[in-house]
């Protein structure tokens, strides 16, 4: 019986890291409503990064995400390492400061192809001030 269990988890795990190519995470798609939700949003942001990183920390980020080769399981979810510039890349006619907040307030917007989106929503986690300064942050990753 544990032996079934155990080799049902192992099938599960690789049918999971078989499905998280590096162009599924990093192309994630955005119907039409969710493009014009993205342009509804500033397109500046006032945040301080030295406080973004803090609050980076704070969160769990690094579970999933890998930052500078440390941090969550590669394949899990996009490594952040570019995410300043690969932001604004994300989604046409989106500024990195549109995408990163939206990203983090909705998360169930992004879909990645052939995985289901497992990154909770911070919108009663953070603060306005806070997620100004975790945008102002994921903007210095380049």
């Amino acid at each position: 019986m544990k032996l079934t269990k155990l080799v049902s988890l192992l099938v599960l795990v690789a049918v999971m890291l078989a499905a998280c190519s590096e162009d599924a995470l990093t192309n994630p798609t955005a119907g039409p409503d969710i493009v014009k939700a993205f342009k509804a949003e500033p397109l500046t942001n006032n945040g301080k990064a030295t406080n973004g990183e803090l609050v980076f920390y704070r969160l769990p980020c690094l579970s999933c995400h890998l930052l500078n080769g440390s941090g969550g399981l590669e394949g899990r979810a996009p490594a952040l390492d570019k995410i300043g510039t690969t932001g604004a890349t994300r989604v046409e006619g989106v500024t990195a400061v549109q995408y990163l907040r939206h990203a983090i307030l909705k998360p169930e917007d992004l879909r990645l192809p052939d995985l289901r989106n497992i990154m909770p929503s911070f919108a009663n986690t953070l603060s306005p001030s806070e997620l100004e300064d975790l945008v102002a942050y994921l903007l210095t990753l380049k």
